[in-house]
């Protein structure tokens, strides 16, 4: 371990993550994941993860089960979706409060009202795996107004490489002005103070136990949870894995 740095898997599931998007596993009625959230996090230290979360599917039952675990922190991924004609996307959030949960799943079927909130209320979150498209919905304009609704974007270790290179060269081409006729474009307030210059962060999309921690994310010189977290802003963040 490196006593300078903190690293954790960001995309873990749990068999509280229920509905699978396999049409024929949904219709058999099987879980995505059977995974114990205990063995997840032990799984996790065991590899050299030294904080560990759980982003199950709208909720949070996993995070709670290992909460009073040191080095833990409550996390879920959102499904969300763009109101104008239901494109589904996923969204990470990180370090989240009972309460605020239950505002996210209030307002998770719009995702500007829900960045709104997550905005306000200083959430971290990330776009989980920004090129696949979970509904088939997924367009040009979706992903333009994706770069002006997220800061951070996931390396997913269930994705292609290619797919993750293509995303980190369109991530790092950014420009100023590239943001801005996006903004004028689709009439979209971009997210953060340099809304150009993005941040990558991994996490394995496990749902087995199998992967776990072979996708990661490193921040440099975070001692802490807080640190680790503040140091997607601050742009100190390392992926790792495959």
């Amino acid at each position: 371990m490196n006593p300078d740095s903190l690293k954790a898997d960001l995309h873990v599931h749990s068999k509280y993550s229920t509905r699978p998007s396999q049409w024929i596993l949904q219709k058999i009625g099987c879980p995505e994941s059977f995974t114990e959230p205990l063995a997840l996090y032990a799984r996790a230290r065991e590899l050299g993860m030294d904080l560990v979360t759980i982003t199950d599917h709208n909720t949070i039952a996993g995070s709670l089960e290992i909460a009073h675990l040191a080095n833990t922190f409550i996390s879920e991924e959102i499904t969300s979706y763009f109101p104008e004609d239901q494109c589904k996307l996923h969204i990470l959030v990180y370090n989240i409060t009972e309460s605020q949960h239950e505002e996210i799943s209030r307002l998770r079927e719009n995702v500007f009202e829900l960045i709104g909130y997550l905005t306000r209320e200083g959430i971290i979150n990330a776009l989980a795996h920004p090129l696949y498209s979970p509904n088939d919905r997924l367009t040009i304009g979706h992903l333009e107004q994706m770069l002006l609704l997220f800061k951070n974007f996931e390396m997913n270790g269930s994705r292609s490489q290619e797919q993750n290179n293509v995303l980190s060269t369109i991530l790092a081409s950014l420009t100023k002005e590239d943001i801005d006729f996006l903004a004028n474009k689709h009439g979209l307030q971009p997210v953060g103070m340099e809304p150009w210059r993005k941040n990558c962060i991994a996490g394995s999309d496990d749902h087995s136990a199998l992967n776990i921690a072979r996708s990661y994310t490193e921040v440099l010189g975070a001692h802490s949870l807080e640190e680790f977290l503040t140091g997607f802003e601050q742009q100190k963040v390392q992926i790792h894995g495959q």
